[in-house]
């Protein structure tokens, strides 16, 4: 899934703060000389950040609240951007704790990646990873990105594969990142020969893709399989034989110098209880519903208790 980019409906929250010296705390990651805290026995706050679309912002509330259950005390910092800007944070100490995906943060990390297994794409992240960041136990939740064209589109082109989209001389939409990545159009030029007639930039699986889409503006863009509104639309996710889309299993990502053993205790049975169905239902509720992430967050830990 291209998180990196996601922008679905923005969620009024707390006011995003600056990036730099600000927040968090901990050593800085980016120098070449910069050390790393160990893991230290007792932590007593943390800041956790999101990416700019509701299900990270739904994750990051959830992970905060239950560390805030615990006693600790909780920052927010939602809304903070793209995944290149999440991982400048996460690296400067402006945050802390991020929610993340296994398959997009590898190849943030290690872009000659080809990892399409689950369990394989976890590993080769834990070794990929910048010293002074680490990841949790990863859930059985996923949330991957998927190429998704009308019913009608894929009935008039007979398309059910990625690979069906060659010579058809369609027009594509969605995020910037999408245009240039290998899980996405660069992807589908290598491994499938695919070209568009042209490419239109507009959001990460947001309402922006999503009325193009509908109005046949683009015929193909990039959507996320814990979006309610493929299925609600008899959407059609085109096959992708080449694994061009990595698996993206929903994963704590977090600084060393914040990983006490209660707040590995507590992100780890958050993920472990998380399932994609439920993702799916509790994402709709924010999107379709206009529930707040917040309050989404509270309703299901309060039907799922940690201990």
């Amino acid at each position: 899934m291209l998180r990196s980019t996601l922008i679905r409906t923005a969620i009024a929250g707390v006011a995003v703060l600056g990036l730099a010296g600000c927040g968090g705390g901990g050593n800085q990651l980016g120098s070449d000389n910069a050390g790393s805290s160990p893991a230290p026995s007792k932590v007593t706050s943390i800041t956790v950040g999101s990416a700019d679309f509701s299900e990270s912002q739904l994750l990051a509330e959830i992970y905060g609240q239950a560390l805030a259950a615990k006693g600790i005390d909780v920052k927010k910092k939602p809304n903070i951007g793209n995944r290149e800007t999440y991982m400048a944070a996460i690296k400067d100490g402006s945050v802390d704790l991020v929610p993340e995906y296994t398959g997009a943060s590898l190849a943030y990390f290690d872009k000659n990646s080809t990892e399409t297994d689950p369990q394989k794409a976890y590993d080769a992240l834990k070794k990929a990873l910048t010293p002074g960041l680490e990841i949790l136990e990863m859930s059985p939740a996923t949330d991957e990105d998927t190429i998704v064209v009308t019913k009608q589109t894929a009935d008039k082109y007979g398309l059910k594969s990625i690979g069906d989209l060659k010579g058809k001389n369609l027009v594509a939409g969605g995020s910037s990142e999408f245009k240039v990545r290998t899980a996405g159009l660069k992807g589908m030029k290598e491994k499938y020969g695919v070209d568009f007639k042209d490419y239109k930039t507009l959001d990460a699986g947001g309402p922006l893709s999503i009325k193009a889409l509908e109005d046949n503006t683009i015929q193909v863009t990039d959507l996320f399989t814990t979006q309610a509104v493929i299925k609600d639309k008899g959407w059609v996710q085109l096959e992708d034989p080449e694994h061009i889309l990595p698996p993206n299993n929903i994963v704590p990502l977090i600084r060393t110098d914040h990983k006490s053993d209660d707040v590995v205790a507590t992100l780890n049975a958050v993920d472990a209880k998380l399932t994609t169905d439920a993702l799916t239902d509790l994402v709709k509720r924010i999107d379709v519903g206009k529930e707040s992430a917040d309050a989404v967050a509270k309703d299901w830990l309060s039907k799922n208790p940690l201990s």
